[in-house]
């Protein structure tokens, strides 16, 4: 199969859902008008883009095609004006941006040709690969690895004994879930590689699955799911159910998906709360697990979450004359976001095709406990935003702009293998290494987030 028809399969499987995902928690607006996107900088297997900015977007979305006007590949970006990837082809390509917002895809931009010859190192290995049974089907679920090549599909690796492949390896688009059905009883032992045209990654962790004759593996029936809404913050909580393996919490946008938010939780664990969540109306249900990896899940909650307005946050008093306010520990929010977003907060990193989407829903939930949080201009430099750093007004006046600020780094890894919640005070360190931040909200609210 030719790399344009992974990708275009690639695209299939998993872009138009995405779509729908991100348009559907956006806050209604017109469509927003098309960019004007620059001429590529490349070098090597890297390319640049940038584009205008466009009032009212949402975030930005990139296609490209192998002829004029034709599209096959395409990928949701959010709320920045420039990215840099790894080429996911070697030739030339045609590349268009779109802004979107709730309403939809805007106009396409004009057109700019890209032409790449040669591809970067194979992708990373994928990481977190759970196997859930109900009945003979098997269902795979795995997270994104971060750095190395851009992934162009997913190969499957099964044996009957660990590290075995003698099962075979079968190809698969671009994904992060694969079902299996009709598995025979056995024992089986599996792990998943990324791949593009270099060849594959390293393996995902490899996981045992243990199918029973007739498929008689079966889960414990699930208890009632409760949901409270306060402000930004969602909490749900279950009853306890006896035998449990552990259990699983998914949050969709619909009664029937899309899934936005899938949890794993230990069988001791019976509650769970998310700052930050966006407006909108979901469906939650809990799933309780068997040890032989069967779920049986609840029935759909719904809730609803509201938009707050405008400058609704709290706000410190401005402190006396001469003096600063201490920096808040809100560690415990950075956690608390990290656990219930952990694949935005592994697709953080811009340079290697992310985005900012992890950055803007903390910033978010700190605002809800005080809205002198924002976000930093690196090094004093307005229009170069820190891509793990929150910043906290510790003075009096305006918070625009000011460089009387907190800089606290909480992406650990950032832009590494395996990024993390963090809480670093980088205050007097970049101000012993003479430079300085400077509080912005600017690329949030251009993201679409509330002031």
């Amino acid at each position: 199969m030719s790399v344009w028809k992974q990708i275009k399969r690639a695209l299939m499987s998993g872009l138009l859902g995405a779509l729908v995902v991100v348009l559907a928690t956006q806050v209604a607006m017109a469509v927003p008008a098309a960019p004007a996107l620059n001429p590529p900088s490349v070098a090597g297997p890297q390319v640049t883009l940038a584009w205008s900015a466009v009032p009212g977007a949402a975030g930005y979305r990139l296609s490209i095609g192998t002829t004029p006007g034709v599209e096959h590949y395409a990928q949701i970006v959010g709320g920045v004006t420039s990215v840099t990837f790894n080429s996911p082809f070697v030739g030339t390509g045609y590349i268009r941006v779109q802004a979107y917002d709730a309403t939809g895809l805007g106009p396409p931009s004009n057109e700019v040709t890209l032409s790449v010859g040669t591809l970067t190192s194979v992708p990373a290995a994928p990481v977190n690969l759970q196997a859930f049974l109900s009945g003979q089907t098997v269902t795979l679920s795995w997270g994104p690895g971060m750095g190395g090549g851009v992934p162009l599909g997913v190969i499957l690796e099964a044996g009957t004994v660990p590290g075995g492949a003698n099962l075979g390896a079968t190809p698969l688009p671009l994904s992060t879930q694969v079902s299996v059905p009709g598995v025979t009883p056995g024992t089986y032992f599996v792990r998943v590689y990324a791949a593009n045209a270099n060849g594959r990654s390293a393996p995902s962790n490899e996981v045992r699955i243990d199918m029973p004759a007739g498929g008689a593996c079966t889960a414990p029936p699930a208890s009632a799911l409760s949901v409270s809404v306060s402000g930004s913050t969602v909490s749900f909580a279950w009853a306890p159910v006896a035998g449990v393996a552990g259990y699983r919490l998914e949050v969709a946008g619909g009664p029937n998906g899309p899934v936005l938010v899938s949890q794993t939780l230990g069988p001791g664990t019976t509650s769970a709360s998310y700052p930050g969540a966006p407006a909108g109306t979901f469906y939650a249900r809990v799933l309780t697990g068997a040890s032989c990896g069967a779920l049986t899940a609840s029935s759909p909650t719904a809730f609803s979450v509201a938009g707050a307005p405008p400058g609704s946050g709290p706000r410190t008093p401005d402190p006396p004359p001469g003096t600063r306010l201490p920096l808040p520990n809100m560690s415990s929010v950075v956690e608390a976001v990290a656990r219930a977003y952990p694949g935005e907060l592994r697709n953080s990193c811009v340079e290697h095709g992310g985005n900012n989407a992890w950055l803007f829903r903390l910033v978010q939930a700190l605002r809800q406990y005080d809205t002198r949080w924002g976000l930093n201009w690196k090094r004093g430099n307005r229009g170069d935003m820190s891509q793990d750093i929150v910043a906290y007004n510790f003075g009096a006046g305006p918070d625009n702009d000011t460089t009387n600020v907190y800089i606290i780094d909480v992406i650990g890894g950032h832009c590494g293998g395996n990024p993390d919640a963090a809480w670093i005070d980088n205050t007097e360190a970049t101000r012993a290494a003479g430079t300085i931040g400077r509080w912005t909200l600017q690329p949030y609210l251009a993201a679409g987030g509330q002031p």
